[in-house]
């Protein structure tokens, strides 16, 4: 697990740590869900209703997909494993770089897995003439809406090609958009789209409770049913569950909020790095991977940490190297901090 940001914890003291290695919407989690999730804790002493009633109705209000087409699980990480347990596709095709899961949950299910480069030198644009070339019948191809660790989001041409793909040649579309409601303007969504595609987003980042383990699935009835069966019993705590009813029966204006004022971080962040030598690259969303020309991101991690600062190193995504670092973007006194300390580092 050491792949991943949000390792405060191996660290002596870790509410110290001012991580921006793990890319969280800042501005919450909203009151009025913390308090509904305390009220459930008294109802610690029975099980939770294995049908997701409750919360299938209310993120069927807030998304417009009848409760049949939703299925919630123990966070979007363990629905990868369980939509390719249930749909048991040919390959996997994943961009590079992007979110490790994706790859590491299809070896575990003894899916190959097709990596179809992209590259700095054009902002890590979608090579869509690759994806046509190399999408074959059955294939799974995950879209990560936008893009994990680059950030750049895909175009509603370029999503619309990749579902035609799926459709066409008997294969799925797996948009993974946990980071599209921190997007301002906002992304384009694949939520409409029926057969072939399925929809996989979290509470954890939009609502910034990555400690209560709540993903869902949104597709067609059929294909919801079989993600159900792959999964365990009971996927949700009622703690989580009660949270997440609670953000989909009044999601706004939280999450517009938060898309705007994330996105005003967005740019001075940019303008700072700029500055003071670094090269970002453009971001649609709440985080920036931006690459190092003077000194390794692993020797920026250890100067930084030292001041209770934590980076996310990228050089294990595949495509990257130890010039590239991802900082999340935080409230503004936590960013002052990080180009404050950039700054005094100087000359690197």
């Amino acid at each position: 697990m050491k792949g991943h940001g949000g390792n405060i914890y191996d660290f002596t003291r870790p509410d110290d740590i001012i991580d921006f290695s793990s890319n969280i919407n800042q501005y919450g989690p909203p009151k009025h869900a913390l308090e509904a999730a305390a009220d459930a804790l008294s109802l610690v002493r029975r099980y939770p209703d294995t049908n997701q009633r409750e919360v299938r109705e209310a993120f069927s209000g807030w998304l417009g997909r009848p409760p049949g087409e939703i299925v919630f699980a123990g966070g979007a990480s363990d629905l990868f494993s369980a939509i390719m347990t249930a749909l048991r596709p040919r390959r996997v095709m994943v961009i590079q770089p992007t979110f490790a899961d994706y790859a590491i949950c299809a070896r575990r299910c003894d899916i190959p897995v097709v990596p179809v480069p992209t590259s700095p030198h054009d902002n890590f644009a979608f090579p869509m003439e690759e994806i046509e070339k190399n999408f074959m019948d059955g294939d799974l191809f995950i879209a990560c809406q936008p893009n994990n660790p680059t950030g750049r989001a895909w175009t509603e041409a370029e999503l619309r090609s990749v579902v035609g793909l799926a459709q066409s040649r008997g294969g799925w579309l797996l948009a993974d958009e946990c980071f599209l409601n921190l997007t301002y303007p906002k992304a384009f969504s694949c939520l409409p789209f029926m057969g072939g595609v399925i929809v996989v987003r979290a509470i954890t980042k939009d609502f910034s409770a990555p400690g209560l383990r709540v993903g869902f699935a949104i597709s067609d009835a059929g294909t919801i049913k079989k993600i159900r069966e792959a999964l365990q019993p009971w996927p949700l705590n009622c703690v989580g569950e009660a949270f997440a009813v609670a953000c989909a029966s009044s999601p706004e204006p939280f999450l517009e909020e938060s898309a705007q004022k994330i996105a005003s971080e967005r740019a001075r962040l940019v303008r700072g790095l700029k500055t003071l030598g670094y090269r970002p690259y453009n971001s649609s969303v709440n985080f920036i991977l931006a690459e190092s020309r003077r000194v390794s991101a692993n020797e920026l991690y250890e100067r930084l940490q030292a001041k209770r600062l934590l980076i996310r190193r990228c050089a294990n995504f595949p495509g990257l190297d130890d010039s590239f670092f991802r900082i999340a973007v935080r409230l503004p006194e936590d960013n002052d901090a990080l180009l404050c300390a950039l700054a005094d580092m100087r000359p690197i």
